[in-house]
């Protein structure tokens, strides 16, 4: 009796327990939804690392702010097909990651298309693909610049995820990555990891898990975001991670070891991208995209007050003002946007979604202009 009665208080408790589960999950993806459908949109590139898959079609879906699908072209991004040769038509390449791609939006609202709506005879090829940095948009030219034959170039260098991104990590699928060999100190471009077939096969259920389990994402992110930030609460410096906010690092007056080799890093890589553009005869823009932080005034202090930084440490447009002077000692186009974004947000406009932190509909206008005003006055178009 005793026996039978412990089995039914069990069997009760693990009822509950994923009863409890079941309503959590719901919960979750109700009001603070964690999985977008656009991580379905995604492949295993040995090369890149990932790359859309060609001709899908994915709902993109954030709560309160859009709800929308994107589809990608036979070649893999989120765009028009590239027109033919003998259309004679302008083309202009854009490279870089979601805020190139810039799913949030539809995509009449795309700062590309923008463009290429205020431009005669042109073509404006939006070659983004999310998750991004330097290492697979210099390979991503490499296998596309020949095929395609732009015109102009431009190349949206993201402050947020960039300098990371260059050193190596997972997003969906583990990446390429730059490394400086300790040899003669040049910068190698190391392949990314490859699965193989045991390996995929060995993480599938997992991974199946992981990718439909919005409870799952929702107390994982917590956990991290609270390690780290009560691990470094009392640092003088904040590392790198996936849950430390990049202006901790990168703007902060007296940078790490390690930030310092990010910045070198991408230097490098900027002058390694131009080479290869020059050799074919081809002008480059480079654009720098800034994060919300840097262009909302209360984001910016509430950000290192939550980190427990203090004002005087930091300049919130040191990034940019390092690659501007970088760009100008080794005579490299470049526009910072920061400028700009500032300037209309106090005006009182809304240039980002809350929920991505991607450039809205007004923010890619806003950026369109910017750069076609730009390019005017580099005489890059007519």
């Amino acid at each position: 009796m005793f026996f039978r009665n412990k089995r039914k208080e069990i069997a009760l408790g693990l009822f509950s327990f994923v009863f409890a589960i079941f309503i959590a999950e719901a919960f979750v993806r109700l009001f603070y939804p964690q999985i977008m459908e656009h991580d379905k949109m995604f492949e295993y590139d040995p090369y890149l690392g990932w790359k859309f898959i060609s001709n899908k079609k994915g709902a993109i879906v954030y709560q309160g702010e859009t709800r929308h699908y994107i589809e990608t072209n036979y070649i893999g991004f989120r765009d028009d097909p590239p027109p033919p040769d003998q259309d004679k038509i302008r083309k202009i390449l854009v490279l870089g990651d979601s805020f190139v791609s810039n799913i949030s939006v539809k995509d009449s609202e795309v700062f590309t298309e923008v463009l290429e709506q205020r431009l005669k005879n042109t073509a404006v090829l939006n070659f983004g693909v999310n998750g991004y940095g330097q290492v697979q948009e210099y390979l991503l030219l490499q296998k596309w610049l020949r095929k395609i034959d732009p015109d102009l170039i431009i190349l949206v260098i993201y402050i947020r995820n960039d300098f990371n991104d260059n050193m190596g990590g997972y997003w969906l699928y583990p990446r390429p990555f730059a490394s400086w060999s300790e040899e003669d100190l040049t910068l190698k471009i190391n392949p990314p990891p490859q699965l193989t077939p045991t390996e995929e096969a060995t993480s599938e259920p997992f991974r199946k898990f992981y990718r439909k389990s919005h409870l799952y994402h929702f107390l994982d992110r917590r956990i991290r975001f609270l390690i780290t930030k009560f691990s470094q609460a009392d640092q003088s410096e904040h590392k790198p991670s996936l849950y430390t906010p990049s202006e901790l690092y990168l703007c902060r007056l007296q940078p790490s070891e390690n930030t310092k080799l990010m910045y070198r890093t991408m230097e490098e890589l900027l002058l390694r991208i131009e080479g290869y553009a020059d050799e074919i005869g081809l002008s480059l823009v480079f654009a720098i995209a800034p994060t919300i932080v840097q262009v909302e005034d209360e984001l910016w202090s509430s950000t290192l007050l939550n980190y427990g930084g203090k004002l005087e440490d930091y300049i919130r447009t040191l990034p940019n003002d390092k690659l501007m002077q970088f760009a100008e000692k080794n005579n490299l186009l470049m526009i910072d946007l920061l400028p700009i974004l500032q300037s209309e947000a106090k005006k009182g406009k809304t240039l980002y979604n809350r929920r991505d932190q991607h450039w809205n509909s007004d923010g890619n206008r806003v950026v369109a202009g910017s750069l076609l005003g730009y390019l005017k006055t580099k005489s890059l178009i007519e």
